[in-house]
């Protein structure tokens, strides 16, 4: 297994991200989303995941689940890539990993609005 290009502490249940690693993906997201959708980001970046979250997307989505995730993985390998080659931020992935925020429904609705807009 491949180890995460930051600093994580995973202590009493909860899991703890450097913070200047999380500031700078949360304002990389919220500089780098369309203005009409600012909104729903913070919105989704405010969410605290938890054991749940996962399931609750599923059941959120039902089987339209799996063709969103095919269609926001574009953008989120165009966005990996910005964040690591232009802002020396790699480990997007990994960052929506650790923290849950890759797993909540409304990070999910906000990746697909945002993908939807750059095909449109």
């Amino acid at each position: 297994m491949k180890p995460l290009p930051f600093r994580v502490i995973r202590k009493d249940g909860f899991v703890h991200v450097d913070r200047m690693v999380d500031e700078a993906f949360r304002k990389a997201l919220m500089d780098g989303v369309p203005v009409s959708l600012r909104s729903k980001m913070r919105e989704a970046l405010a969410a605290i995941p938890n054991a749940q979250t996962r399931a609750h997307t599923k059941r959120y989505f039902g089987a339209e689940l799996p063709t969103i995730i095919e269609r926001i993985g574009p953008l989120l390998i165009q966005l990996n890539r910005v964040c690591s080659e232009s802002f020396n931020l790699p480990g997007l992935f990994e960052w929506l990993e650790v923290t849950g925020l890759g797993d909540d429904y409304r990070m999910v609705k906000v990746f697909d609005a945002w993908a939807q807009l750059k095909r449109g």
